[in-house]
């Protein structure tokens, strides 16, 4: 059902921080839907969402293809939102708090016993303080920006991208967390092309780290932007063959 984007406050934000540990009992029971509706709990951007979506999380495996079912979903159900907004961290605290509390519990709580490590959890992934916090540890802004980074990247096919993105961690650290090759699209739309035409790359992640290795040490200074299509296959064909000829 579409409906509109719900956030917290930010005094109901510092609140939630500076209580964690106060609030372990919830953590790792019920939740915090009973205070969904409180006055700072549901401030309402006039985004087009469809939360009902974000039920359908299954938080049971910590697999790349969990990841890959999860980020389907999680664009479903807020691939209207906006880049700028997605750096928001109070619409990423309610959501984890309240439409996708329980994957967002059964997913990242991997001790529920012992409040130290409960404690420790969720700082990290129900909070999402900083670009970091956002693109990487966060339970559901995570999924987001593998979504957004496949489909702004390579919109020729962004399902394909996105599976080429979760095959491996050391795909999408490179991919996402290195922020100088998120923000050249066209270079990261050659390496989309590069995986689906040299099967090479992917086979182990040996091959990829050799080719990322010898594209940073080639890449410093190019500007891609300003590259023909050819002329940046013919850069990665060549990073490639080099990383080939290290590898061997």
């Amino acid at each position: 059902m579409t409906g509109s984007l719900p956030h917290v406050s930010e005094s109901v934000l510092d609140q939630l921080r500076d209580d964690v540990a106060n609030n372990i009992s919830r953590y790792t029971g019920e939740g915090f839907r009973d205070l969904a509706r409180e006055q700072g709990w549901a401030i309402i951007a006039k985004i087009p969402v469809d939360l009902d979506c974000l039920s359908e999380l299954d938080g049971g495996e910590r697999t790349a293809q969990a990841d890959l079912r999860n980020t389907r979903i999680v664009w479903q159900a807020l691939g209207k939102l906006t880049p700028s907004l997605a750096n928001e961290e109070q619409i990423w605290v309610r959501l984890s708090h309240v439409e996708a509390f329980a994957y967002t519990q059964r997913r990242w709580l991997r001790n529920p016993a012992d409040a130290d490590a409960v404690t420790k959890d969720v700082v990290t992934h129900f909070f999402a303080p900083g670009q970091t916090g956002i693109r990487d540890d966060h339970a559901i802004s995570r999924l987001w920006w593998n979504g957004f980074v496949a489909r702004h990247c390579y919109p020729e096919d962004p399902d394909k991208a996105l599976g080429y993105l979760l095959s491996s961690a050391d795909v999408r650290s490179n991919l996402v967390e290195r922020i100088w090759l998120t923000s050249r699209r066209k270079l990261t739309n050659g390496l989309f092309r590069l995986m689906d035409s040299t099967p090479w790359v992917l086979s182990s992640e040996a091959n990829f780290r050799s080719l990322m290795k010898t594209l940073n040490l080639r890449g410093a200074g190019v500007v891609f932007e300003a590259m023909s299509q050819a002329g940046i296959d013919d850069f990665l064909e060549a990073c490639v063959g080099s990383a080939r000829e290290k590898a061997s």
